[in-house]
């Protein structure tokens, strides 16, 4: 029988194997029940519009990130527009408590936080406003990795809690940069404007008769740009986030720490007066900033150099976990806080980005499959209700993380195994609550939910409306991933793909197990097959949105070469292709 552990009012709880580490969670405001400190950090992140000195104020508290304002002499300067059109709006009605001067710029920090533009940018206007980026920006956006669209979009759902409930045991307190990703009373609308002012280097100019330095950044993106006002020692960045960096994303972003830790030199350069974080909250006077600049470049060089130590002294990644521990002061420092990012991810993240997956063991080159594997364990354990035995007594005895992992091996050998679903549930339920992450607790529990049926571990999270935003080609690389090699392994054949709202002529050549990207704008290339359509529906078809018989039947896709039956099969090669709802 499962024992369930009550949940009471604070609690302390040892939440690892070695049952060393007591954290005390408590109960917020929303009736979520987490770690307390991670409940107590959701009062930086109220919302709030901040001077920062004359001219410059920064709305807090609007979402993941913050929105700032530069009066300049005849109009203001937005700094990042947020998630949607919404936040933007809701930034807007902050600043007007300001000022009354229209906008007459827009500077992008990085390409995160550029959906809210068009609030500021209507539509066929895109000239009349200067909007400053980095040179990658656009990209950045518009291609976005499609390969890994589906899991990327899944996991960032999962990061930012989007699939947990708004109030309960279960919601979230904050998400550490911000204080949520989407307020569903509001909606998300994406409203996204290409830069028509790009820089590749450091470079210095007026905007809106302010004197601006632009200072390339990177950080979490490779597209970041320091905002620097000389004449009022302010520097506005994504570099110092005002808790522990994201280094080792959990959806699987690869990042350079040296890189990051570089551009703290560059903000460090500059001796600010204050410093306004696109996350995090506004550091006044030049000895905080002084102060919190090289706490976060010590943190972030500490635990670089303690990871290539390790590597160099012939450690493993699990070893290295262990290995890499921040000293005291650095630990304790307010702006490392792992309220997101965590040592141990950043260990983890930094030996695959320089080493790769293979450690040290060889017996790791081919090992057994997690099948056998788990059938072996189960086996030495004394069999099913033996090991399930033990996982009830290591989550009676507070060890949640080695209960969880050990209950996975019944879960790799019998996938809906009731009890062991509800075993894991429960581990994972308590790890959550005790973690100080916010991403590590939205992970936790949005499996949670998958193991009790809340959510499916398949659901689709991809819509048109963000493929559409995409170029074409990426489109292309989107479906070419699907592949069903098996299917496909005796088909040779091209398709072409004209977009009529485009007018971009782009489409897949599979050939013999794999499909390779075609631009016929480019390639001269004879197809066998040819559809029109455009953009926004073949971003349909591509979501699941409507099936290719629903498409055809309607007229959104038009067959210009070849017949139906022949289409169908040649779509019928991918995955998550509806060809008929029938």
């Amino acid at each position: 029988m499962i024992k369930k552990k009550r949940c009471v009012l604070v609690e302390k709880t040892k939440n690892q194997l070695s049952a060393k580490n007591e954290t005390v969670t408590k109960v917020g405001p929303k009736g979520e029940f987490a770690n307390s400190k991670l409940i107590d950090h959701s009062e930086k992140l109220k919302k709030r519009i901040v001077k920062i000195t004359d001219g410059v104020y920064q709305v807090i508290g609007v979402g993941l990130a913050n929105t700032t304002m530069i009066e300049g002499e005849n109009g203001i300067i937005i700094v990042d527009t947020g998630d949607g059109i919404e936040e933007a709006e809701e930034h807007l009605e902050e600043f007007r408590k300001i000022t009354d001067k229209p906008v007459s710029a827009i500077i992008y920090t990085h390409w995160h936080y550029t959906l809210g533009t068009r609030a500021y940018v209507p539509e066929g206007q895109e000239d009349s406003i200067e909007i400053w980026s980095h040179e990658l920006v656009d990209n950045n956006f518009t291609a976005n990795n499609a390969e890994l669209k589906l899991t990327h979009t899944k996991k960032a759902y999962t990061q930012f809690g989007l699939f947990l409930p708004a109030k309960g045991p279960d919601a979230f307190p904050n998400l550490a940069l911000g204080s949520y990703f989407i307020d569903y009373e509001k909606g998300k609308t994406r409203g996204y404007v290409k830069p028509n002012r790009t820089v590749s280097k450091a470079c210095k100019t007026k905007i809106g008769g302010i004197n601006v330095e632009l200072i390339p950044a990177t950080t979490d993106t490779n597209d970041g740009l320091i905002i620097w006002l000389p004449d009022k020692g302010v520097a506005i960045n994504n570099v110092l986030w005002g808790v522990f960096p994201n280094i080792g994303a959990l959806r699987g972003d690869t990042r350079d720490p040296k890189n990051w830790i570089n551009s703290i030199k560059e903000l460090h350069a500059l001796k600010p007066t204050h410093m306004i974080g696109v996350h995090g909250v506004p550091i006044f006077g030049t000895e905080e900033c002084e102060k919190a600049i090289e706490e976060y470049h010590d943190g972030m060089q500490f635990v670089y150099d303690q990871t290539v130590r390790g590597i160099n002294l012939g450690l493993s990644p699990e070893d290295l976990v262990e290995f890499v521990k921040l000293p005291h002061h650095l630990r304790n420092s307010p702006i490392l806080q792992p309220f997101y990012g965590e040592v141990e991810n950043f260990v983890r993240g930094t030996y695959a980005y320089l080493i790769g997956w293979y450690g040290n063991d060889t017996a790791t080159i081919h090992p057994v499959s997690k099948k056998v594997e788990a059938e072996k364990i189960i086996k030495g354990f004394g069999g099913l209700d033996k090991i399930i035995n033990e996982v009830q007594t290591a989550y009676d005895e507070n060890e949640f993380a080695w209960a969880a992992q050990l209950i996975t091996y019944v879960l790799i050998l019998i996938p809906n195994h009731k009890e062991a679903c509800k075993l894991k549930a429960l581990a994972l339920r308590k790890l959550a609550e005790t973690t100080p992450s916010s991403i590590t607790r939205n992970f936790y529990l949005t499996q949670v939910f998958e193991l009790e049926g809340k959510i499916s571990p398949n659901v689709r999270v991809v819509k048109s409306d963000t493929l559409i935003t995409m170029k074409p080609e990426a489109l292309m690389h989107f479906l070419r991933v699907k592949l069903d090699p098996v299917k496909s392994e005796n088909v040779t054949q091209v398709m072409r793909i004209s977009l009529s709202d485009s007018r971009d002529e782009i489409g897949l050549q599979v050939r013999k197990g794999l499909a390779e990207v075609v631009d016929f704008n480019i390639d001269s290339i004879t197809p066998d097959l040819a559809l029109q359509t455009t953009g926004k529906d073949l971003a349909r078809l591509l979501t699941t949105e409507i099936s290719l018989k629903d498409a055809l039947t309607l007229g959104n896709i038009k067959i210009i070469k070849g017949d139906k039956d022949k289409v169908v099969n040649f779509l019928a090669l991918f995955d998550e292709i509806i060809i008929s709802n029938n």
